[in-house]
């Protein structure tokens, strides 16, 4: 458990000129990771829904690190749905030439079983399906930045050790409507059913990573992908989650937030996985990997560990994906 709470954050070189998005920056630990990239002199997006939210952290942003010589800048994001995830990332490709780091670490969390406009359980929209649309849309503009003189491309998408509790061998990726019905079956809006869509979703993000590496190694590119558990904090999504207990959600937030640090200190596998020279120097290892805190190459469930399943799952998303954007 150690490992998993906070730990003395690591200096790294400064990263002027480099370019980076972090979604869900306005609090916990995505905001901290945006403040540390910003400290490294980078010039961070913070993706965000709401721009007074953004501006807030911003705000905070520059008044804790006052002499950075980076930049740092609102960029709209909105996961909810296939074509608001693929419109934020055509917004970013409007104003910037270049991205060397995308950290995907928005996620909500204990939503109740409802849909989105596209058809698709909540969790699942705006955890799997918005990552996988920002990605997939901004990613030939990272495969450019690639090929620069000096570049380290990585994408670095937060998972959880959540997915270690989606264990539903009835969802098989192979029909649409499993994104669409209630799952698991029965009192779907339980709260040990709710922890298990949340699941799913994160499952979804380890599945996707190690595809697209596959599929980038295949073109011979040297953009590094990489998934991880950031760890135990009290974030917004992890007390959201607690709270949800059915009768002692109250006691255990409580006692939740004595128990483990706060957001704002776990930081520090993201970093790893964005920024660490030894993740570009000894790439090979590191590839496609679920990273454990602080950047233990670590072996995921079984169905994250599942090539099949993350195939079947690809081309399920992708499907969905051209049925439901606008031309």
């Amino acid at each position: 458990m150690g490992s998993y709470l906070s730990t003395t954050p690591k200096a790294y070189s400064e990263l002027p000129g480099k370019v980076v998005v972090v979604t869900g920056a306005n609090r916990g630990i995505g905001f901290t990771v945006a403040k540390r990239l910003y400290e490294l002199n980078a010039t961070v997006y913070l993706g965000c829904r709401k721009e007074e939210d953004a501006i807030k952290a911003i705000q905070e942003i520059r008044a804790q690190v006052p002499n950075s010589s980076g930049r740092i800048k609102w960029l709209w994001v909105d996961l909810s749905t296939i074509q608001k995830s693929r419109e934020s990332a055509e917004g970013f490709i409007k104003v910037e030439k270049s991205l060397d780091i995308l950290v995907n670490n928005a996620a909500i969390s204990d939503k109740k079983f409802a849909t989105n406009e596209d058809g698709i359980e909540i969790m699942m929209a705006v955890n799997y399906f918005g990552m996988f649309v920002l990605t997939m849309t901004l990613l030939d503009l990272m495969k450019q930045t690639s090929t620069k003189p000096g570049s380290d491309v990585r994408i670095v998408n937060v998972s959880s050790d959540a997915q270690e509790m989606w264990g539903n061998p009835t969802v098989t990726f192979t029909d649409p409507a499993e994104f669409s019905t209630p799952f698991p079956a029965g009192k779907y809006d339980s709260w040990v059913n709710r922890v298990a869509r949340y699941g799913r979703s994160k499952l979804g993000v380890i599945l996707f990573t190690s595809e697209l590496q596959q599929r980038l190694k295949v073109e011979g590119s040297d953009i590094i992908a990489i998934s991880l558990n950031p760890g135990i904090f009290t974030t917004g999504t992890s007390s959201d989650a607690v709270a949800g207990i059915p009768i002692f959600g109250p006691v255990a937030i409580v006692i939740f937030k004595l128990l483990y640090p706060p957001g704002s200190e776990g930081a520090g596998n993201i970093m790893f996985a964005a920024v660490d020279p030894t993740v570009r120097a000894e790439a090979e290892k590191y590839k496609g990997k679920f990273l454990a805190p602080t950047g233990l190459v670590t072996a995921p469930s079984k169905y994250a560990r599942d090539v099949e399943l993350s195939k079947r799952l690809w081309g399920l998303t992708e499907m969905l994906v051209q049925s439901k954007t606008s031309t």
